[in-house]
């Protein structure tokens, strides 16, 4: 037999190479040698070895997990570092001499074999529990601890502790099923963990309770789908809106709130698609509930909803492969989702600006632009839909047509016809379609409509017997907020998207306005339990406790429990009268209050306050009602108030029916009954301000120094920041 030794490389000349025979063992050992990598020459001493001797490194071995799955490991033995592979997936990288591959088959076949074992074992269980059984098994005889039998009946073993390992046993055979599957068993956000069952069930809660209001996601898609085919962001926006009133775990959504903001940001960072559109049109529809001003995302992530919807080509639904740098291929329903994605998310961005008083940012263009009578345009989206589109088209026209320049853009009576003309449009497109939710229609409707009267108190007609445009913002304030107590009625309330209960916010302090003027004569006598109950509404509508639905609804409460309506039904005049010798003088055109003369600031020529049915605040359109009852509110507190409004609405909330304590002996005529709320300025009435503010601050255009977000319910310095003006002036 030949000797195996190498022959030796670059021979000598005159010493030809030996030749061997070809065999079939060393043909294979040629063709299967394996190279020698960089370890191996790490090991040994750095390619000196002699081609005659023989290696004395060890062959080089992948650890275990990349063994398993036959990949290429480049594990350091010694000193031992472990692979990328396992440091990347964070898997524990050991080498095992005497470690075999198993076999998917194998591994799958032992799987089902304890997953019927599992599967047993909880049907006796659950028999067990049927038959009122208190022990998992009935065996003649149990064994001790010791190797010993005991008697029947010795050894039970306690309900709860059985209840509690079959829960196990459950949660394994859940996790045996989900590995067989591919699917995590738990749904991780950060810290947040949810199992399947409880993600199934907030879906649940979501399309059967929220998706009404907004019915353009698919409710036969699974989480799983959702998750894994749509977008991480859209899974857990729906989880969001299902949990704001889950019962069965009211601090789910606040253990949601922080990781689920982060996750918003990190996405909209990332590749985005229009399932990231819809997500944030939940969120915006539904917001995260916020205890300060400063501190809503909505109107930013508003924006950012629509640059995104404009960037990934949703407003040209047809043409996805102009916006985007790999080719894509939609079929008939990929586009009718683009579009009807791209229809929500205008009509979110349109209720987004008329719940904050902003301009609108919608993109209503020719992707958009469909008739009323033209069944092909009609059918394009759903009836709900496309209803819905048409309502929020008429609020961006009369944000364009009438707030957007309030001062010089309609001559006198000018604006009351536009908005007769507005309002008799609105009635010939209610009710045109089939198949849709004539609740929720009349309810947006009147929203729209409530949105289109509001701009009466920018009417500048000084006559009260002549302004039946307050009429008509009497009524439309309550027809809605009719429609809002029948939602409350029927349970529904709490699930409605957040924009309605701004514009009810908005009618509340429409009524509280109008019943302490004296237009009031010419109303109906039931105004004041409007505003009792718009005040429970907002208060059982609250998503968590000290929210800003909760706060706003603190200060409704306390504005009309200090004006002359809250605290008197007796008053013969229904105007706030400031009886208060120290601030009387406002009324004296000769006199000046002594606060005034030491502070150097003076008043207007008249020295009279304004009418209650003035605004102070009259740039955030629609809700500037809002915003400067607000403003009212805030200078008639005294030192220190706003700070404890958190501790207020928590712990003792005003009631805003007292009557039980307010009302005066018959006969007697009460003007201005003393304040009961303690942190009213005694010295102010709250309906009742100056007619021009010092500096010019009191005009149209002279209020940048709001932010437009972020000064409402907030405890800021005024006094500080502005020089003591206000202070000064208004006592506060």
């Amino acid at each position: 037999m030949l000797s195996m030794s190498p022959q030796t490389p670059n021979g000598a000349q005159g010493n030809p190479p030996i030749s061997y025979v070809a065999s079939p063992t060393s043909a294979r050992s040629q063709t299967f040698k394996r190279p020698a990598s960089s370890d191996d020459e790490e090991n040994g001493d750095g390619g000196s070895t002699r081609p005659g001797s023989r290696r004395s490194t060890v062959v080089k071995r992948a650890c275990n997990e990349c063994r398993q799955q036959k990949l290429r490991c480049n594990v350091q033995q010694d000193p031992f570092v472990s692979c990328a592979r396992c440091q990347k997936q964070g898997l524990k990288c050991v080498i095992e001499p005497n470690f075999k591959r198993v076999g998917k088959r194998t591994r799958n076949a032992e799987m089902e074999r304890e997953m019927e074992q599992l599967r047993n074992r909880l049907a006796m269980y659950e028999q067990g529990r049927a038959n009122h059984m208190p022990m998992v098994s009935t065996p003649q005889q149990q064994q001790l601890a010791d190797g010993t039998f005991s008697a029947p009946g010795t050894i039970k073993v306690d309900e709860d502790d059985a209840f509690l390992q079959t829960q196990h046993q459950q949660v394994a055979a859940t996790s045996l099923l989900d590995l067989r599957s591919g699917s995590p068993m738990m749904h991780s956000l950060e810290s947040l963990r949810l199992p399947p069952a409880q993600v199934t069930e907030l879906f649940t809660e979501f399309f059967d309770k929220y998706h009404r209001f907004l019915p353009f996601l698919d409710p036969l898609r699974q989480p799983e789908e959702v998750l894994t085919k749509d977008n991480k962001l859209l899974f857990w926006a729906i989880i969001s809106v299902g949990a704001r009133h889950y019962k069965r775990d009211q601090g789910l959504l606040n253990r949601l709130k922080d990781p689920l903001t982060d996750l918003i940001w990190k996405t909209i960072k990332g590749q985005t698609n229009h399932h990231v559109v819809k997500a944030l049109c939940l969120l915006c529809y539904w917001p995260l509930p916020q205890h300060r001003t400063v501190m809503d995302p909505t109107f930013v992530l508003c924006g950012v909803m629509m640059q995104v919807a404009i960037q990934i080509g949703l407003h040209q639904p047809t043409h996805p492969q102009d916006f985007s740098r790999t080719k894509v291929r939609l079929q008939k329903e990929d586009i009718q989702d683009r579009l009807r994605t791209w229809a929500v998310c205008n009509i979110v961005a349109q209720t987004v600006s008329t719940g904050h008083g902003q301009p609108s940012i919608t993109l209503y263009d020719n992707t958009l632009d469909f008739k009323m009578d033209d069944e092909e345009h009609a059918g394009t989206l759903p009836p709900d839909i496309f209803v819905r589109l048409r309502q929020e088209m008429a609020a961006s026209r009369i944000n364009k047509l009438l707030y957007s320049m309030n001062n010089n853009r309609f001559s006198e009576g000018a604006a009351t016809t536009y908005m007769g003309l507005e309002a008799d449009r609105l009635r010939e497109e209610r009710g045109a379609f089939d198949g849709v939710n004539k609740e929720l229609e009349e309810l947006h409707h009147c929203a729209v409509s409530l949105h289109l009267h509001l701009y009466s108190f920018f009417n500048r007609e000084a006559r009260l017997e002549r302004r039946d445009d307050l009429v008509q913002l009497y009524w439309s304030a309550t027809s809605y907020l009719d429609r809002v107590f029948k939602l409350q009625r029927d349970g529904q309330l709490i699930h409605t998207p957040y924009h309605i209960m701004q514009l009810a916010l908005a009618a509340g302090f429409a009524l509280l306005k109008l019943l302490n003027s004296d237009f009031s004569a010419r109303l109906p006598s039931d105004g004041r339990q409007y505003v009792l109950q718009t005040v429970e509404a907002l208060r059982k509508s609250k998503v968590e406790t000290n929210d800003l639905l909760d706060r706003f609804a603190e200060v409704l409460a306390q504005l009309w429990k200090e004006s002359s309506r809250g605290r008197s039904l007796h008053s013969m005049s229904q105007s706030p009268v400031v009886s208060n010798p120290g601030v009387a003088n406002m009324f004296n055109n000769n006199v000046q209050a002594p606060q005034q003369q030491q502070s150097g600031h003076r008043r207007d020529s008249s020295g009279l306050l304004e009418d209650p049915l003035g605004l102070i605040v009259r740039s955030r359109m629609s809700m500037s009602v809002v915003f400067d009852c607000v403003w009212r509110w805030r200078e008639s507190q005294v030192s220190g108030a706003a700070e404890q409004l958190d501790t207020t609405v928590r712990d003792n909330p005003t009631n805003p029916d007292s009557s039980s304590n307010s009302t005066p002996p018959p006969g007697l005529i009460v003007e201005n009954p003393a304040h009961s709320l303690p942190s009213f300025n005694p010295h102010l009435n709250t309906l009742s301000m100056p007619a021009q503010l010092p500096n010019g601050l009191a005009s149209a255009n002279s209020y940048e120094f709001f932010d437009s977000v972020s000064w409402m319910l907030e405890a800021q310095d005024w006094n500080n920041q502005y020089g003591g003006v206000f202070t000064n002036d208004f006592g506060s």
